[in-house]
C-alpha cells in the first residue's frame, strides 16, 4: 500500500494511548483477557490504526499479485523488540515464538508450507513490546502476503524466500 520506508516500517497502533493497561508480560495479560492466539488478539481487538493503514493487512495489500510460494524459508526485517509472533497460511498457524525478538536471531527462518496446499494467504502477527517514558508500548506489526495455486513451490530455488518488511 506504500513504498515509504518511514511508513511501511512504522507500527499500525500503538496501544499505550488506546485505553490498555499495557504491561511487559504481553502474553500473560493476553490470555487472561480470553485470547488463544496473538492473531485472534490482534484482529479481534479494538484499536485504531494510524492513517493509510488496514486494520487487517497493516501497509501490505492483500490482493497485490500473488508471490510465489518458497521451499521452506521466510524473510523479514528481523525482531528488534520483545514480543510474540506468529504466522499463519489461511487458518494454519505455522509459526509461533512468545518472544521473537530472542527466538529468531536472524533474518530468515524456516516455514513449513505444505498446509497452503491451493490459494492462500500468509499473514504474519507481531507485538513489539517496548519500554518508552516510562510506560510499555505495545506496537501492532501485521502484513498480509498472497500466495498463488499454480506455484506450488519454486523449482530448486532452496534460498528464495517469501520477504516481507516491517
Amino acid at each position: 500500500m506504500t513504498d515509504d520506508k518511514g511508513t511501511k516500517y512504522a507500527p499500525l497502533a500503538f496501544l499505550e494511548n488506546q485505553g490498555y493497561e499495557t504491561v511487559e508480560d504481553f502474553n500473560g495479560w493476553r490470555r487472561s483477557n480470553g485470547y488463544k492466539t496473538l492473531r485472534a488478539f490482534m484482529d479481534g481487538a479494538k484499536y485504531t490504526v494510524t492513517d493509510g493503514a488496514d486494520y487487517y493487512c497493516g501497509f501490505t495489500n492483500v490482493n497485490a499479485a500473488s508471490q510465489p510460494i518458497p521451499d521452506g524459508t521466510m524473510r523479514s526485517t528481523g525482531y528488534t523488540h520483545d514480543g510474540p509472533c506468529e504466522v499463519w497460511l489461511d487458518t494454519t498457524r505455522v509459526l509461533q515464538s512468545d518472544n521473537c525478538h530472542e527466538t529468531f536471531s536472524g533474518k530468515n527462518y524456516n516455514l513449513d508450507y505444505s498446509s497452503c496446499t491451493g490459494t492462500c494467504t500468509l499473514r504474519w502477527y507481531w507485538l513489539g513490546v517496548r519500554f518508552l517514558k516510562n510506560t510499555y508500548s505495545w506496537q501492532i506489526y501485521k502484513a498480509c502476503i498472497p500466495l498463488p495455486a499454480s506455484a506450488r513451490r519454486l523449482g530448486g530455488a532452496a534460498n528464495e524466500s517469501v520477504a516481507f518488511e516491517a
